[in-house]
């Protein structure tokens, strides 16, 4: 039985910000940029030890498919394989897509995306169909030149054969009241469609009320997928994306918080998505708590540097949070370098396990490397060990509860990796505590050439 994992892809599009009476109809990203992407396939050890036959059908902002691509050889049970769009993809001519993929094995896809004009890149996973897609889809952190940044919604329509109709409402983070219009539009079967939050009219704007939660509704039942860009033109320009979240957990995990850390920060947005009011505890890993108190849909935002009981610096200004509410929450973290110019973003983690799938690290690859940071959320310490596609291993002792480590590809910090490797990793802990993993992937050389954001970030899957 084939299993279907939805993608949302910006490939080699020059793209510009377009007012709103200019534009008709909503239809592709405004993010900008000059996109090419990558699509990065991980087959997990299977009982069977079976290879995965992934086929990738992908569909023009119309819902007219334009190919359908077979991905071969068949992935090896813990292999892994990166294709590059569309110089991997043959017969891809350049635009914006969205993608299907259909495997008859479980298998796991992160998206790397980059940019030239301005330099900048973001990451995300592909949204499984038995449990990553939905009718209903929730966004925490959305932006209307607050601070300089920008937002867009991208809803993919995961039914190939019907359109989807949906509804879009947002909502004030600081008061939790719906703000705006009630955004109705039609995405046909199989595409996706951009909404910029500039091109939606009476939608407020600014540092006082631009930031915003948001809700998105099948209203014909069809089930949606979905990512948010978030981008600003400050210095060079800073570029991120997060998958939406279709359902929430009482509790979630973040394993990467900055304070002044070597000049990354970060902030930490909760949304409660059900109906009544929800009660909600931060602890992070140093015993620090934080507690509030978030009517239905909306979401509040938590900047670590604004938080005196945090200490700073590169010594103690790294954390890990776990989030617990008497309501179901999602959480989404954002990272930024502000001197450099670095944004990236990733999801809140809510399913631990003992297990946890990465399914792209980079070692020097084209001069990217990755560093995976993974958080012991179980009551015991523990020992991990990550093992890489290629069959190399590496073993981290004594992880405490609420503890972390930060597994850097660089050979001044031991990775074991060759030179040029980009490939899934697996992460287990030895006595079964549960694991939670964000992976980061930066660039510094390409830094110093080229001044930009190089830095994205996407959340590991457990198993």
């Amino acid at each position: 039985m084939k299993k279907s994992i939805g993608i949302i892809l910006l490939i080699a599009i020059f793209v510009s910000i377009t007012p709103v009476s200019a534009r008709a109809t909503f239809q592709t990203s405004i993010a900008p940029g000059t996109w090419a992407s990558s699509i990065n396939i991980q087959n997990p050890t299977n009982p069977t030890n079976a290879s995965a036959t992934v086929t990738l059908t992908f569909y023009d902002s119309t819902g007219i498919k334009v190919l359908e691509f077979t991905v071969a050889p068949p992935i090896p049970a813990g292999g892994s394989r990166s294709l590059y769009v569309p110089a991997d993809i043959g017969g891809l001519s350049s635009g914006q897509f969205s993608v299907v993929a259909r495997s008859d094995v479980d298998v796991n896809i992160v998206v790397n995306s980059s940019s030239t004009s301005p330099y900048t890149a973001g990451s995300y996973t592909g949204l499984k169909a038995d449990g990553d897609i939905g009718t209903a889809l929730y966004y925490p952190g959305l932006y209307n030149n607050y601070y300089g940044f920008s937002s867009e919604i991208v809803i993919q329509n995961t039914d190939i054969s019907f359109p989807a109709n949906i509804q879009i409402q947002f909502f004030n983070q600081r008061t939790g009241a719906a703000v705006g219009p009630i955004i109705t539009e039609t995405v046909p079967g199989g595409s996706s469609k951009a909404f910029p939050l500039s091109e939606v009219g009476g939608l407020p704007t600014g540092n006082t009320n631009g930031l915003f939660s948001a809700k998105v509704t099948s209203t014909n039942g069809k089930s949606l997928a979905g990512i948010a860009n978030i981008w600003t033109a400050a210095l060079r320009g800073s570029f991120a994306d997060y998958n939406a979240f279709v359902d929430g957990a009482t509790s979630t995990w973040v394993p990467a918080l900055y304070k002044n850390y070597f000049g990354f920060v970060s902030s930490l947005t909760v949304q409660n998505i059900e109906s009544t009011m929800a009660n909600v505890t931060i602890t992070y890993s140093n015993g620090v708590t934080v507690t509030t108190t978030l009517a239905p849909n909306q979401a509040a935002e938590f900047f670590q540097p604004n938080n005196p009981q945090l200490p700073s610096g590169n010594t103690q200004g790294v954390f890990s949070a776990k989030i617990v509410s008497d309501k179901k929450i999602v959480t989404l973290v954002n990272i930024e370098d502000k001197t450099r110019g670095l944004l990236a973003s990733y999801n809140g983690a809510k399913n631990p396990s003992p297990t946890v799938l990465c399914p792209v690290v980079l070692k020097e690859f084209y001069q990217w490397f990755s560093a995976q940071t993974v958080q012991n959320v179980g009551t015991l310490a523990t020992n991990i060990t990550i093992t890489y596609a290629n069959g190399n291993t590496r073993a981290f002792n004594n992880i405490l509860p609420n503890g972390t480590v930060n597994i850097i590809e660089l050979n001044t910090t031991g990775s074991v990796l060759p030179s040029g490797s980009s490939l899934a990793a697996t992460i287990t802990s030895h006595n079964g505590q549960p694991l939670v993993a964000v992976v980061q992937q930066n660039s510094n050389e390409r830094n110093i050439a080229n001044p930009g954001d190089y830095l994205l970030s996407y959340t590991c899957a457990n198993q």
